[in-house]
Parts: structure tokens; C-alpha cells; sequence
């Protein structure tokens, strides 16, 4: 949907996906197998604008990026059983996920490093935004350099297995369940080249250099058991909701000569990595049913995520609040509160940061605290429903400690904001609902300012952006129905995010979509 400088053609996705499922019953169980077979290939690029390319045409991709692209392909197998046996209700889960992807897109800018300008394609933006000419014409492709592109070639496995069982009796309302799971991540990554002229031409791709131009050649495994118990107890208008999760994950991580396109010999400059854990959080959670329309929530959750070879991510969550039904009117009311201990950023390729991927980044002690509020109402008239619905959540996360040389997060003070968390967000959505089958809905979104980095310097601020999105559906019976959805109806070209690579995004364009569904 964007054009790239000097080709005379456009650029998009070029997705499908298929999904079957099989299900047979017979007394009280039930098994179903579901299949999913997804492809993708899209003219797509990790590489944003410059301020100044921003302001030109936000719409409009360097032309160094003319040979970015996205191919995957993913499948997943699921057999799913379940089972009434007295009292309890068993669900077992058995399943396989296949994902491969090579994102072929362009690594350094300027990778012989001329006319006094660093090679990363982070780098040559970030110069453009500080007023570097030079940085900007190598954008704009008026100035001769080597482009680097690198296959982001991975494999991606999850298999695994789940036992959940639930039983009602008395008061309580027992859940638990065992899950036993392995990960695999497996990076075989190369280079190619391409020069770029003087006169915005780009030459055909080559070979960096003699030899095999690989790199990251790794495969980190991680073997996982968790378990957990959650029990409702319910005493008149209370219900006292107590659980407990504990997990033991084991994970590893090889790399071999990224010289070589095997995995014989292993690489001498990394230690294969090891490491392990055993954790254990716990969960509780009141409710109060003042009435048949009010009840009044209370919770407070540990977290906890793991990270290879450092130390987990934990905090401790609050959320007090209310919720109010009647008939066609709700309401919800809810204060939340994270405390982490030790906030995690993992870098990747779309991170943005200066770091190699797959490496996790201690953010230490964060507070993020906020409100969120949803409200609905249904008016009817003349045979006509007018359903409205409104959500909004304000949100603060800031760090409570100072760091810098962090090569992920950067120079931190206490007190900046955790980049990419708006400060607030915003849909309200109004529809109407005929007896004739027609419906419509009319939705605006709109997202408070936000920072690319805790600095949040000048070309770092991402400003309050909205849009408008239409949908309208007909249902001929109760089988079948048309829609159409039209996206961003007045194609605001805001920024919307800054990353990966330091560049300047827009707003997903004006999209158009038509579709039917049938039910049988």
C-alpha cells in the first residue's frame, strides 16, 4: 500500500489462511482435531523515514527498499478431548506449531561506511534527524553507497501438552491443570548486496563477500512444567477466588561458526548457554454482589515472565473496581497497579534498540498504574436498536531507577515514561441494528501521546493520533450475511510508532474490505 521511490509499482500483503476442525461426540466426551495452514509473502520493510521524508510523503518508502520482503509459512495441529466423569470436567490438549519466516530486508544503509556516515539503517536516520545532508541524500538515494540485506531466516517449534479438570461441589469451584511444553528457536541468517547509484538506480543483488556470509547460527530450546490450582469459594453475596501457579523451565542455547553453512563446529567466542528455573506465584480475587445489578471486584496477582539467562520478570498487580448491569446499560470501573521488581525488554529486530537479538535488558523497578472504564447502552425505537459503547483506560508507567549505557533501553532517569505505553486510549463506538437484516457501526479510536525511549528526545515523541473505521452488514437469513469495513475513513497519516530502525511510521492507509459469512 506504500510506493517505493522510483519503481512503478505498489506494495502490500499477500496472506491466506485456512482453517479446518473435525469434531465427533459420543455420551459425555467429545474430541476435536483442528488444523491451520497460514502463508504469507509481502513486499514489506523494517525501514521508516526520516523527519524530513516524513513530512514529504508519508506514504512513500526509500528506495533502497525495493527488495524487502516477508515469506512464512505457519501450520498448527490441535486434538482436543473432552470429557464429563462424575464430578469433574477434563480437558486434554495435545499440540504442534510450525512457523517459518525469512524477513529479507535491508540491514546496513551504508555498509563501506562513506561519505562519513555510519552504516546501520538506524544510524543514517538518526544523522537525517539531527540535520546530516549527507544522511539524508543516502535516503533518498542520490548519494552512492553498498546496501547490506539480511535473511532473518528462523524456525520456530511449540509442542506441548494439557491436563485441566474442574469440579463443582458445596461452595467450591475447583480448576486445576498440568501443562508440559517445549520451544525451539532456530536462526540460520545470510547476507546479500546491492549498490546503490547516484542516480536512484539500484544494481541486482550479489554477494557481500567470497564465502559463506552467514551469522546468528543458534538453536535455543526451552523445556517447560507448569502447574496450577485456582478455587472459588462462594458464601452468599462473596465469592473468594485463591490460586497458585508454579512453573520449572529448563532452557538452552547452542551457536556454532557463523562462517559455515553447517552446525559441525561449535563457536569458541559464546559459552553454550544454560539456565533454569523453579518459580511460584499466587492469586487472589474478591467479589461482592451488593445487588442483582452491582458487584464490586477486588484483586491482587504476582507475575512473573522468565528470561534466558537472567534474571525473571515479576510484579505485583492490583485492580479495584465495580461493575453495574441493568438490562441494556453496563458499566465498569476499574483501577489497576503493577509494581515490577524487574522490568524485561528482549531485543529483536523490530525493537529498535542497539542490541543483538534475542538478548533480554534488566529495566529494573517500574510503576505503571492507570483507569480503565467501559460503558454500553442499547436505545430501541420504532422497531430500530442504536447500540453505544464507550472504552477508555488512562495509563502512567514510569522507572524508578536511573541507568545508562543500556543498549536496549538507553540513558534512563527516574521518572521517564516507559516508552510505547500511550497515555491514554480512547474508542467509543455507535452502531444501528434494522429487523430488516441491515447493521451498521461506526467506530473512533483515538491514542494519547507516547515515547519511542524513556529519553524521549525531539525525533523520539509520537503525538496523540486517531482514526475512523465504518462497517456495515447485511444478513439475508439467519445462514448468511455480507459485510464491507472501511478503515481509517479519512486516511490520517500521523505517526503511529518510530520503530524498528528509528524510523517514522504512518497510519495504516484507507483499506477497504468486503466479505460473507455462512453458517451450516
Amino acid at each position: 500500500f506504500d510506493s517505493i521511490a522510483g519503481m512503478n509499482r505498489d506494495t502490500g500483503f499477500n496472506k491466506s489462511d485456512l482453517m479446518a476442525k473435525l469434531r465427533y461426540s459420543w455420551g459425555d466426551h467429545e474430541v476435536t482435531l483442528k488444523i491451520i495452514e497460514a502463508d504469507e509473502t509481502s513486499e514489506q520493510t523494517y525501514v521508516g523515514l526520516s523527519q524530513l521524508s516524513f513530512q514529504r510523503d508519508p506514504r512513500k518508502r526509500y528506495g533502497m527498499s525495493q527488495y524487502d520482503e516477508m515469506a512464512n509459512e505457519a501450520n498448527q495441529k490441535a486434538l482436543i478431548y473432552k470429557s464429563r466423569i462424575g464430578i469433574l470436567d477434563i480437558i486434554a490438549t495435545s499440540w504442534t506449531n510450525d512457523y517459518h519466516r525469512d524477513w529479507f530486508k535491508v540491514d546496513k544503509a551504508n555498509t563501506l561506511k562513506a561519505h562519513g556516515i555510519a552504516d546501520g539503517v538506524d544510524d543514517v536516520i538518526a544523522a537525517a534527524n539531527l540535520g546530516s545532508k549527507d544522511a539524508q541524500e543516502i535516503l533518498d538515494g542520490i548519494k552512492a553507497v553498498q546496501v547490506q540485506l539480511k535473511h532473518n531466516n528462523r524456525y520456530y517449534r511449540n509442542e506441548g501438552m494439557q491436563l485441566q479438570a474442574s469440579a463443582n461441589f458445596s461452595h467450591h469451584e475447583i480448576t486445576f491443570g498440568l501443562r508440559d511444553m517445549k520451544d525451539a528457536e532456530s536462526r540460520y541468517q545470510w547476507y546479500e548486496c546491492f549498490d546503490q547509484t547516484s542516480a536512484s538506480k539500484n544494481s541486482a543483488l550479489y554477494a557481500c563477500g567470497s564465502g559463506y556470509s552467514g551469522t546468528n547460527n543458534r538453536l535455543r530450546e526451552t523445556m517447560a512444567t507448569s502447574f496450577f490450582i485456582q478455587d472459588t469459594l462462594t458464601l452468599g453475596k462473596v465469592a473468594i477466588t485463591v490460586g497458585q501457579r508454579s512453573e520449572e523451565y529448563r532452557q538452552v542455547e547452542n551457536r556454532w561458526l557463523d562462517g559455515m553453512a553447517s552446525r559441525n563446529i561449535q563457536d569458541s567466542n559464546y559459552s553454550n548457554k544454560k539456565s533454569r528455573g523453579d518459580y511460584r506465584t499466587s492469586g487472589l480475587g474478591i467479589t461482592y454482589s451488593a445487588n442483582n445489578n452491582l458487584k464490586l471486584i477486588a484483586g491482587f496477582h504476582e507475575g512473573m515472565s522468565p528470561v534466558f539467562n537472567g534474571d525473571a520478570e515479576e510484579a505485583d498487580n492490583l485492580e479495584l473496581g465495580f461493575r453495574y448491569n441493568n438490562n441494556l446499560t453496563a458499566l465498569e470501573i476499574i483501577y489497576f497497579s503493577s509494581d515490577y521488581q524487574n522490568l524485561v525488554g528482549t531485543c529483536s529486530n523490530s525493537s529498535g534498540g542497539n542490541c543483538e537479538a534475542g538478548a533480554s535488558f534488566s529495566g529494573g523497578e517500574v510503576d505503571v498504574s492507570g483507569l480503565e472504564m467501559t460503558s454500553s447502552w442499547v436505545f430501541e425505537g420504532n422497531n430500530i436498536s442504536y447500540p453505544i459503547s464507550i472504552a477508555f483506560t488512562s495509563t502512567k508507567a514510569t522507572f524508578n531507577n536511573s541507568f545508562s549505557n543500556d543498549d536496549y533501553w538507553g540513558t534512563v532517569m527516574t521518572g521517564d515514561d516507559v516508552p510505547y505505553i500511550p497515555s491514554s486510549v480512547l474508542a467509543i463506538q455507535a452502531g444501528v441494528i434494522t429487523e430488516s437484516g441491515w447493521s451498521g457501526y461506526l467506530r473512533l479510536l483515538d491514542h494519547g501521546g507516547a515515547c519511542s525511549s524513556a529519553a524521549c528526545g525531539t525525533h523520539e515523541r509520537i503525538g496523540p493520533y486517531n482514526f475512523l473505521d465504518l462497517t456495515l452488514r447485511k444478513a439475508f437469513n439467519n445462514n448468511f450475511d455480507v459485510y464491507g469495513v472501511i478503515e481509517n475513513i479519512m486516511n490520517n497519516e500521523d505517526i503511529a510508532s518510530r520503530a524498528p530502525k528509528n524510523g517514522a511510521r504512518s497510519q495504516k492507509p484507507k483499506t477497504f474490505k468486503i466479505g460473507f459469512s455462512y453458517n451450516f
